[in-house]
């Protein structure tokens, strides 16, 4: 991957939960007071960005999914966690499929918070100079 934005990992989380869950909401600035379950909150936690060597660094980006399940029972959380192993597995960012990485589930006060990590390399572009037009030159041999 050349240059992918923090914003672009959660597009495409965003776009991962949308396939696989059509009818249900997504919200990732704040969660609306009343929210009906069901329904996910997309928070990217603390995202980081590391240089390595040249113009390479590595990018990190921790997610937290919450999911608030319609009546609140652990079986149908537990069983909502198995689906996003899934769906998350794989998302599709710029053209390219990024793995998620340390999923993990834990459930907090009736809400299912499903933790993934994705982590790639990126590239910073080098700048481009303009090239020179034309250059004359004109060679004279002394006697």
């Amino acid at each position: 991957m050349s240059q992918v934005t923090f914003n672009e990992v959660r597009y495409a989380v965003h776009a991962a939960l949308d396939v696989a869950f059509p009818l249900m909401p997504i919200f990732d600035e704040e969660i609306k007071q009343g929210l009906k379950p069901p329904g996910f909150f997309v928070k990217l936690l603390e995202p980081s960005h590391s240089h390595e060597l040249n113009n390479r660094y590595m990018r990190y980006h921790p997610l937290d999914i919450h999911y608030f399940a319609d009546g609140r029972k652990n079986d149908d959380m537990y069983a909502m966690g198995e689906q996003l192993t899934s769906v998350l597995e794989l998302i599709n960012i710029g053209g390219r499929s990024c793995a998620g990485k340390n999923m993990r589930i834990v459930i907090i006060e009736d809400v299912l918070h499903f933790f993934v990590d994705y982590n790639f390399k990126v590239w910073r572009k080098e700048p481009q100079y303009p090239l020179m037009q034309t250059l004359e030159h004109k060679e004279v041999i002394n006697p």
